[in-house]
């Protein structure tokens, strides 16, 4: 019996992926003994469905342009959510809610998800759904310059998850 050939990029992916879930678990669970034997499964486990559901593909994720992001977005979070204080305590309270239809140039997958849930997490924002064109965000203030903080914020995960190239925008 011989067992099937398995490409170079499938194990590091999944080495990859096997070090960094055993990681997470690690930090979780302040690395006690005891929850030890649980790692030995769930991680190999996870790992095995994140390989199915996600399997390795031509573009890279570019991890340290993903974690390069974090400072970024926690700054931004946090003026956002000053920002959205001041509204709400504002007398005249200063809002233009509405829509923002916005083409986007990520392809369909964990990118533009990942891209949505962002948009959704800060304040003032709310990601609404997608479809082939583009998303539909919710924003407190529809403006040129929210929509420009968009296309900003979107073109830094597309560069982390290796989409540079323009697809679907027409920037000109």
């Amino acid at each position: 019996m011989t067992l099937p050939a398995v490409s170079t990029s499938l194990l590091l992916s999944a080495l990859k992926r096997a070090a960094l879930l055993g990681l997470a678990w690690l930090v979780l669970t302040g690395g006690q003994l005891g929850a030890l034997p649980y790692l030995l499964i769930t991680v190999p486990a996870a790992t095995a469905l994140s390989l199915v559901l996600l399997p390795p593909g031509p573009r890279p994720l570019r991890l340290l342009a993903l974690f390069a992001l974090f400072p970024g977005f926690l700054v931004r979070s946090v003026m956002g959510g000053v920002d959205v204080a001041w509204r709400a305590f504002h007398p005249r309270l200063p809002v233009k809610p509405g829509w923002i239809e916005l083409e986007t140039r990520m392809q369909d997958g964990p990118a533009r998800a990942l891209y949505g849930a962002e948009t959704s997490l800060l304040p003032g924002t709310l990601s609404a759904g997608c479809d082939a064109q583009g998303m539909k965000i919710h924003c407190l203030e529809v403006t040129d310059r929210a929509r420009e903080r968009l296309i900003i914020e979107e073109e830094r995960l597309a560069r982390a998850f290796s989409q540079d190239e323009a697809q679907g925008r027409d920037d000109g």
